[in-house]
């Protein structure tokens, strides 16, 4: 039967798995988090640029039918970005929740790793023991028999 560190040792391979995989996670969920803010900061300057524009078309008098489209865009614009401000919004809490999830992964296979450690030393410590007890017992039976031949 093997030894309950070797035991033990395959559910640490697992929970290094899972650590791996909760960190690529991890790593997706900030990768998406900072695309979505890209976006939104794109979409604000896009944002802020049309509503200069509409300003100074306003303030030039341009016919009436051009500004109500450009109106309508800019509106539709900042439609697109409150929908993209929630996008962020549920991005960063995918993020968090991927955080959260990593650090109890990561310590479960800490604490496998340490366990798996402890009992390696206290399977070596035993087989230390009895190892003496054998050079012992050796020594013992070495020692009688040399009383022995010698009596």
């Amino acid at each position: 039967m093997k030894p309950r560190s070797a035991r033990l040792q395959t559910l640490a391979q697992l929970a290094a798995l899972a650590e791996r995989d909760a960190r690529l996670r991890l790593g997706r969920a900030n990768a998406e988090l900072h695309r979505r803010e890209a976006q939104q900061s794109q979409l604000e300057s896009w944002a802020q640029e049309y509503a200069t524009q509409w300003l100074q078309a306003g303030q030039s008098g341009i016919p009436g039918h051009a500004l109500t489209r450009l109106a309508a865009f800019c509106a539709s614009l900042d439609g697109t970005l409150e929908t993209q401000r929630q996008a962020v919004l549920q991005a960063r809490d995918a993020s968090a929740q991927a955080v959260t999830r990593w650090h109890g992964v990561r310590n479960r296979q800490r604490a496998f790793d340490e366990l798996a450690a402890r009992l390696r030393r206290d399977e070596q410590q035993a087989a230390a023991r009895q190892e003496q007890l054998r050079l012992d017992e050796l020594a013992g039976i070495a020692s009688r028999a040399g009383l022995s031949e010698g009596g």
